[in-house]
């Protein structure tokens, strides 16, 4: 493998991909698959099911982006659950990084709407990876029990298309919108996901989701 694809293997901040118990949890979960594409399948299947979609989940400090953490919590919204991919992909020789837009989802529930006033999601976040000699992109989000609950369509793992958010639900309303990309990261780039976010939102809907994050935490 060229050298200049080394730092998408290597750990990154909030991408643990070098410790031991992620190492065997990704060989585990490719253990007898032949392709880099089908070895992808399965990593993008169990952090898109295993790991339930949430945004009452503490965002800060890093350590919350940590695939182990995040295994252990069982939630996580958009950028933890990326984060696990990438560290999966990258314990078994997927070259990997983090993707980021900002999009609009049309369907978001009402009671996330006070928290994102602007209708705006910054930072969406997504894995690009290598396969096939192209860099796809693929989005872990929202996990099956979900979507099936909202009526959503699954994004399904594509080895030869990006696999991102649906334009629409099953009954044909609009779901998501891609705005505006951000490009790629190596890790987490955490301060400028609050810094952005804190400057759209405010700071009063900064602390509530830091509040009501705080409480879901005690109650699981």
């Amino acid at each position: 493998m060229p050298q200049e694809l080394d730092q998408f293997l290597s750990p990154a901040p909030g991408v643990q991909s070098d410790h031991p118990q992620v190492i065997a949890l990704a060989r585990e979960l490719t253990s007898g698959l032949a392709t880099q594409e089908d070895k992808a399948r399965a990593l993008f299947e169990y952090a898109r099911d295993t790991v339930r979609y949430s945004v009452y989940v503490p965002f800060e400090p890093l350590e919350e982006y940590l695939a182990l953490n995040t295994l252990k919590r069982g939630r996580g919204f958009c950028v933890q659950k990326a984060a696990l991919l990438c560290a999966l992909a990258r314990a078994v020789g997927i070259p990997s990084r983090l993707g980021f837009a900002d999009i609009i989802n049309h369907l978001l529930p009402e009671h996330l709407e006070y928290l994102m006033p602007s209708g705006v999601l910054h930072y969406h976040c997504f894995v690009e990876w290598l396969l096939g000699g192209r860099w796809l992109k693929a989005t872990p989000s929202f996990d099956r029990q979900l979507t099936e609950e909202r009526g959503w369509r699954l994004v399904e793992f594509s080895p030869d298309a990006d696999a991102l958010l649906p334009a629409t639900d099953l009954a044909g309303h609009p779901h998501v919108e891609y705005t505006r990309s951000r490009g790629w990261r190596l890790g987490v780039p955490l301060d400028e996901f609050v810094e952005v976010n804190t400057a759209d939102y405010g700071q009063e809907a900064m602390d509530a989701w830091r509040a009501l994050s705080r409480k879901a935490a005690a109650q699981a």
